[in-house]
């Protein structure tokens, strides 16, 4: 099948996972012309994206940042869940020289301050972290734990945080240790795209005394659901005085996933910040359990390594070109994490970011920044062909995050669009190739009937593939593919660059 001519196109449509069941299923309702044409003429695959097939422990749902990792690297990865599943299963997590050194630097009179996104999506955390933070915290003689949950109700139930916190409030007094010194939805604290105004109130909440309105999380958290406010968008709220950070004090970030971490931790830890005011605090340690980057000083527990011979990398050494865009909401995925965790562009490789629009949801602007990213690709086609695009569209996660039905359905259609205009200059006037596929599901399953609220997490449905060029029309895939892992080396066949044994075993 190897007839490699023109530019080749990878697309992923992010969030847009297959499922056969059309019931709450904004994929199977969308007028998806182009796609289904598409799929039903061209060489075809349905591929697993989560789990054990994408680096994740089975039955995980799968995500945005483990979906890029895999395609690019065009293999299994184990993922940092995994690696802290396995540990705390173990019992080395409890032993962790960085995490029991920085422990011993805390005094006596001084706070253990825990952090990080609450719940058990495995997306961006896991409580099972909460959990074992605490344990080994306690066991090394801390005693003054003060817990500041982050609220999701986006990878899981938008009204789910009772559950887990309750689970939470009973570990803390089994162990006989820890209070809940606030907590807020992900919204405020988990920002990536820079809006400081909320990381500013994130921040505030955590190092300065505020009124208390509530005594407890019970009561807060039945005050804003009666105001129909879900856990994602809880605004900071503080219990005690006891939950304000001072100097001296020790914290731990629990979120693996960097981009969504970043942002607040930079408050506490960049010493030229200058975003918004803060009090500068001496802190013992900011521990977090991967780097988060060169530029932030944390003591992390677990290395990061560089993934080599991704897809990116083959490109390079083979003397292609690259661009690779997408919306701020996922411009992190299409360069650092499909380009296994390097912060720099590749020589040759052009990164264009299109700026998202700056809402709350996405759901009444199902279309977000697709038409000016297909706009910017086609300009680069007509006057400045690169060999290989990396194209992310974000819709069909993003407004699927909203849990709105009709708004997904519209988002899923706004990508089909792209679809066309790229098709009819890809393949029609330039015999290029296309590549289409998703990193995870979303958009298939938007309503959860057993607790009888919208679905807005990922799902572990698997995703379409389809790969296009002339002469294609009719023919059966001649590539044993199973999983996303399996995209990448089909690639490099059509490109006649030679696939690396790590991508073989």
């Amino acid at each position: 099948m190897v007839m490699y001519k023109g530019p080749v196109v990878l697309i992923i449509m992010d969030g847009l996972g297959y499922r056969k069941e059309s019931e709450y299923n904004a994929v199977y309702h969308a007028n998806t012309p182009v796609f289904d044409h598409l799929f039903a003429t061209y060489p075809h695959a349905i591929l697993a994206a989560s789990g054990c097939a994408v680096g994740l422990p089975d039955g995980y749902i799968g995500n945005s940042e483990v979906g890029h990792i895999t395609l690019g690297a065009g293999r299994s990865i184990k993922q940092i869940v995994t690696q802290i599943q396995d540990s705390i299963a173990d019992g080395s997590f409890f032993h962790n020289k960085v995490l029991l050194d920085n422990f011993k630097k805390l005094k006596k009179d001084a706070t253990l301050h825990i952090m990080g996104l609450l719940s058990d999506s495995g997306v961006h955390s896991h409580q099972q972290q909460f959990y074992a933070t605490m344990r080994a915290a306690y066991e090394c003689g801390i005693t003054n734990i003060v817990v500041h949950p982050f609220l999701d109700g986006r990878d899981v139930l938008p009204r789910s945080a009772r559950a887990y916190l309750q689970q939470l409030d009973d570990f803390m007094k089994q162990l006989g240790v820890g209070i809940i010194g606030s907590i807020q939805g992900r919204w405020y604290a988990m920002d990536r795209d820079g809006n400081w105004d909320r990381t500013k109130q994130a921040y505030n909440v955590l190092t300065t005394k505020q009124k208390h309105q509530f005594t407890n999380w019970n009561e807060a958290l039945s005050y804003y659901y009666d105001k129909d406010i879900t856990d994602e968008f809880i605004p900071p709220t503080q219990f005690t005085d006891k939950a304000v950070i001072a100097d001296g004090d020790g914290i731990a970030m629990l979120n693996f996933r960097a981009d969504r971490a970043r942002q607040l931790t930079q408050c506490f830890v960049d010493p030229h910040f200058d975003k918004f005011p803060i009090t500068h605090i001496r802190l013992a340690f900011f521990i977090t359990p991967v780097a988060y980057g060169s530029n932030l000083n944390t003591a992390s527990l677990f290395p990061t390594k560089l993934i080599h011979h991704t897809l990116k990398e083959l490109l390079v050494d083979a003397g292609k070109s690259i661009f690779s865009i997408a919306e701020t909401e996922k411009y992190a995925h299409v360069t650092y994490f499909f380009g296994g965790g390097r912060e720099k562009a590749f020589p040759g490789e052009k990164q264009i970011m299109i700026k998202s629009i700056s809402v709350k949801t996405y759901e009444n602007h199902p279309c977000m920044s697709a038409p000016e990213i297909t706009k910017t690709v086609l300009d680069s086609l007509a006057h400045e062909p690169k060999d290989f695009y990396l194209i992310n569209y974000a819709n069909p996660d993003m407004v699927g995050h909203s849990g709105n039905f009709e708004a997904t359905v519209k988002a899923v259609e706004c990508v089909d669009k792209q679809l066309k205009e790229l098709y009819k200059v890809v393949i029609d006037q330039m015999n290029g190739t296309l590549f289409i596929t998703a990193d995870h599901g979303n958009a298939e399953l938007m309503y959860d009937k057993e607790k009888q609220q919208p679905h807005t997490a990922h799902t572990t449905s698997d995703v379409p593939f389809v790969m296009i060029q002339k002469g294609w029309e009719g023919k059966r895939l001649a590539y044993p593919m199973k999983t996303i892992a399996d995209v990448v080396p089909v690639i490099l066949t059509e490109m006649r660059i030679s696939v690396p044994k790590e991508m073989k075993e």
